[in-house]
Formats: C-alpha cells, structure tokens, sequence
C-alpha cells in the first residue's frame, strides 16, 4: 500500500510538473507593420463613414480610392487616398499578416474572451473570436499579445465591450489577425491592432487605440474614435549618421565643419549635430524622416538612398552624406554644377470604368519629389480635367515640394465615352525645370477595367562636370487593379534596357504578369558628354487595353569657365585660329601672284 502511495504521489507530481510545462506561454513575436505602421486606417475597398468620427494617423486605400462622408471627419495625420504609399503599405500589410497568422500556437481558445485575464503570448481558434465584457491582457511595456481567428472578431455592443491594459502593456504589441471580418459592437473600448482579411466594422462610438487594417474589403466608421498606436519608449528606430569627406583636388574642409539636422518626425536625438566620419546614432521616433546640411562651397553634397524615407520602431538605417571637393577653374574659385530637380506624378481614376454609362470620374494626381532638391514652382495641369486643386501635402506651407512630402490633388469629370487624358506635372530648381507625366483610360459603356502602369527614373548622378558615367534605375510598378501583360521599358536615349520584359525576378508568382504588389528594376547606363534629358516609356497590356506612362530626368553635364585672366575664352581662342588661317592663306595667294606678274 505504502508502495501504491508512493507511485501515485510520483505520478501526480509528474503530471502536475507535465503541465506547467505544456501550459508555459511562449513570448509571442513582435508583427512588424512596415510603411502600414503610419496608418490609422488602411483598406483596400473604400471607406465609409458616419458621424462625427476623429482619426489620429494617416488614412488610405487601395486598390478602391473612395471615401465616403469624409466631410464630417476630423483627421490629424496623412489622407494619403491611393497613393504610392498606399501602395506600399498594403504590400506590406500582407507580409505582416502572414507574420501574425504564421506565428506557432501557445494556447487555443476555447470559450468568449470577456472576463479573462491573459499574459503574453499567441492565442488561436479555427472559428471566431468573441469578446463579451472585459479581457484583461497583463504583462509588460514589451510583451506581445498576438490573437488568431479563422474566421470573425466580435465585440459585444452597448459599451460592454472593452480590451483593458495592466502592468504596463501597450496597444501598439496587441495584434489581432482575423481570417474574414471584423465587427467593433456599439461603444466597445478597443485596444490592439486589427488586421483583417476582408472588411472591419465599427458599430457605432466605439473608441479604438489601436489600428484598423483591411486587406481585401472596406472600412465603416461610425462616429469613431481612433488614435494609431505608439509605443511609449519602444518606438523608436535607430539611424546612422555618417559624413565623409573627400579632399583630393586641394580641398581642406573636415568632416566636423558641418552641421547636419533631421527632422520630419518626432522625439529625433540628437536633431542638430556636428558631421562625424565615424558616425552619430539618431534615435528617433517611427514615421517619415529626411537628413539634411548646408550647401558648402567648394564641394559637391551626395546622401545616400537612407538619409530621407520612413523609419519602423526598431528599425536600423545608415545614412551617408558624401562631400567631394571641387576642382578649381584656374582662377581659384571652385565650380560647383547645379543639381537638377526629379518630380513624379501618379494619376488614378475612380472609378476605372462606369459599365452603365456616362458618369462623374474622379482623377486624384499624387505627387512626389524624388530628387534630392526642394521643388518650386509646382504646376499641375490635366489637358481634359479642370480644375485641378491640391487637397493635402505642403505640410510647412512654404509652397515647396520637399524631399519628405506628397501633394494629393484632386480634379472630377463626368464622361459621356470611353476617355483617355494626360497630366503634366512642372517644377522648378536651380533655374531647371523637371517634367513629368501621366496618362489614364476611363472606359464607358462596357463592363472593362482598364489597366494602369507608373514608371520611375532616377539617374545617379545628377550632376557631373566635364562629363561621365551617368546609371539610370527605372521602378515600374501596376497602380491598377488588373495585372499587365506584355510589360516593355525601354528609354530613348539609353540603349540598355530589354524592351519587352520576360522572367524579371520582381515577379513574384513567375507569371509573367507585373501585379499590383509587384515592384520591377532596371538600370541603364550612359556616358554622357552634355547636359542630356531622356525620357523613359513603360506599358503594358490588360482587356484588350494598353497603359503608357513617361518618366523624364535632366543630367547636369557643365565644364567650368576659365578665369578672367586677361586670356580670350576657348571659344575665342578658335575664332582667333579660324580668321587668322584666312588671313594667312589669303596672303599666300596674294604673294604668289606677285611673285608671278614679277617675272
């Protein structure tokens, strides 16, 4: 008996410590939104809203533009429509919605959420989630709290329903991935990260610190509040600063000489510093940022791609500004060649194809600077289209298109046929003008959606005296809604890109085909001895259809004017050669008829 005992205090013990083990939860993973992670709000069929609803963060969607009952809406952050960015962070939706859904089970869920207390760690079902009361998440500034629902979210309705925080948890590390669609019940108190496959619902008052993230379906709002959330002390990335200077044409000028700012978004330190070759760690908070110094005579001023773009909590970017000095032209002042602006323009109908006949289409033009200059000057001008207004962007005020903004203009048209129109986008610096342009098809009267196409081009470098090397890199992507076939680049005055393109390894699913989450390169490169604008042209084709779209870019070539030494220019120079090899061989002549008659 003693022996019984002894075996079955043992088996106990055994099966206790068995399930501590099992039932230990492991630290969840945290989902990296990428670009997503600016949006309060971001969709891919539209937003609805009703009431008086505030949103706190920027707003998108895409691949479907509208927006309805905005008018009432009171929005601190981006309405980015469907732009570029838009764009991207859907792309990137996708890539962290697989993270939330891919990450390995800690405990299933078997029963309502309301009235639960629950530490860190990842939480499934097969079906649908459902919160009926208070779920209490505990755990600390860093835990990760990931929810997986095959199928719905729901929130109870009449202000039952509410996510609360303790020990020190934040929204920002609370991600709720949901198989279909999301329903927020009247009132709820919502906390976390909401990324749905399909649609996401606010009943009605509910207040959400968090975001709302719809995939392939629409948003509705319903006199909503929505804050994007932060984490405190953990939303920060990390940038490298680092300048590097070159004296090797008599230059003297050390790195510490200059001061370099950034700015753009928040909690940046340090946000003024003195350049070092080795280096200065910026912290800064998640968002849009851009690098900057002063112009310094004597020296050409390079940034490498990092030093302006959007940063994610955690993220790790190095920024490199390159000053190379300048040889001098002879009289002891240094050239320096004026740096050409880049502006580029993406048009989107809304909608793409009005099957029932002639109706209101609304054009909304997204403009960015893509060169490494502030743009003035800014003209936008649709040859069918007027007028055409900016809606949002010149985020200073000060009427430049800076590095770090994106001006939305907006024009509407009603159309009785099928219609394709062309937008030119001008801006002007360093007395240059930059060009760019972009064409659409609305179809009329037939059940066909027409395809889109952008193309990007930005030569580096901008600016060379005497003559170079110059590489062109080419960024085609689908703004559309139907995938292109028959994709071509070609550029005409560079010759070393493929035309029509086959098995680019942009192409993600090796369909042949540019989707609209796919991103296709190309580089092309020239020497070139003057001053040169070329354009590029990209199309492609879908329904019987074909999309073009232009990109265009000015390469700086100068050569230095001697110095006002006394001495006649070159160019003098040869005249002087040209009348006084006239003058000589006129003299011969005259000499050898004398010479003639004399004898």
């Amino acid at each position: 008996m003693k022996n019984f005992k002894k075996y079955l205090i043992i088996t106990a013990f055994t099966a206790v410590l068995i399930l501590g083990v099992t039932s230990v939860i492991k630290a969840a993973t945290w989902v990296d939104l990428l670009s997503a992670d600016n949006f309060a709000i971001l969709a891919g069929s539209g937003i609805t809203n009703t009431g008086a609803t505030t949103i706190v963060g920027d707003v998108g969607s895409f691949p479907t533009l509208t927006q309805t009952g905005f008018g009432s809406v009171t929005l601190t952050g981006i309405n980015h429509l469907g732009d570029a960015g838009t764009q991207t962070a859907k792309t990137d939706l996708v890539t962290a919605y697989n993270d939330a859904a891919g990450q390995p089970l800690d405990t299933a869920i078997v029963a309502d959420l309301g009235g639960q207390t629950l530490s860190a760690g990842v939480y499934n079902t097969a079906s649908s989630i459902a919160i009926t009361g208070t779920v209490t998440l505990n755990g600390g500034p860093s835990d990760v709290w990931i929810f997986q629902a095959g199928s719905t979210l729901t929130t109870s309705s009449g202000s039952t329903s509410h996510v609360s925080l303790i020990g020190g948890a934040q929204a920002c590390n609370v991600f709720w991935k949901v198989g279909s669609s999301a329903t927020i019940g009247t009132g709820s108190d919502f906390k976390g990260n909401i990324i749905a496959m399909d649609s996401i619902t606010d009943d009605g008052g509910s207040t959400i610190v968090g975001r709302l993230l719809a995939r392939n379906a629409a948003i509705t709002l319903n006199n909503t509040s929505i804050t994007k959330a932060t984490c405190a002390g953990l939303a920060q990335g990390t940038l490298h600063v680092i300048k590097h200077v070159v004296n090797n044409n008599g230059g003297s000028t050390l790195a510490p000489a200059s001061t370099i700012t950034v700015s753009g978004t928040t909690n940046i330190s340090p946000s003024s510093f003195a350049g070092d070759e080795l280096g200065t760690t910026v912290l800064l908070d998640a968002g849009s940022y851009s690098v900057d110094e002063g112009a310094h005579v004597g020296y050409t001023n390079s940034l490498s791609a990092d030093c302006s773009g959007t940063i994610t909590a955690g993220g790790d970017k190095t920024c490199t500004i390159t000053n190379d000095d300048i040889a001098s032209n002879g009289g002891g002042v240094p050239y320096v060649p004026p740096v050409p602006p880049l502006i580029e323009v993406v048009k989107i109908p809304n909608p793409l194809s009005l099957p029932a006949g002639p109706g209101s289409v609304m054009y909304t033009y997204t403009l960015r600077n893509i060169g490494t200059v502030p743009v003035d000057n800014i003209t936008i001008v649709d040859d069918t289209c007027s007028p055409v207004v900016r809606v949002s962007g010149d985020t200073n005020d000060n009427s430049k298109l800076d590095l770090i903004e994106t001006w939305i203009h907006t024009c509407t048209a009603t159309l009785s046929a099928t219609h394709t129109n062309t937008v030119t986008a001008t801006g002007v610096a360093n007395g240059i003008t930059a060009t760019d342009i972009a064409s659409a098809t609305v179809v009329v009267g037939a059940p066909v959606v027409p395809p889109l196409i952008h193309v990007t081009k930005i030569p580096s470098p901008l600016a060379l005296i005497g003559g170079g090397a110059v590489t062109y890199t080419y960024t085609v992507t689908n703004p559309g809604t139907v995938p292109l076939s028959n994709v071509t680049i070609t550029d005409d005055k560079c010759t070393g890109l493929p035309g029509r393109v086959v098995g680019h390894p942009g192409d993600i699913n090796n369909n042949n085909l540019l989707e609209s989450n796919e991103s296709w390169s190309f580089t092309c490169k020239s020497n070139l001895t003057k001053t040169t604008t070329n354009t590029a042209t990209a199309s492609g084709d879908a329904n019987g259809l074909t999309a073009k779209d232009f990109a265009i870019a000015t390469v700086v070539v100068s050569v230095p004017g001697l110095p006002k030494t006394g001495f006649p220019s070159n160019e003098s120079i040869k005249l002087i050669y040209i009348v006084g090899g006239l003058f000589v061989a006129l003299l011969s002549v005259y000499f050898v008829k004398k010479s003639k008659l004399i004898k």
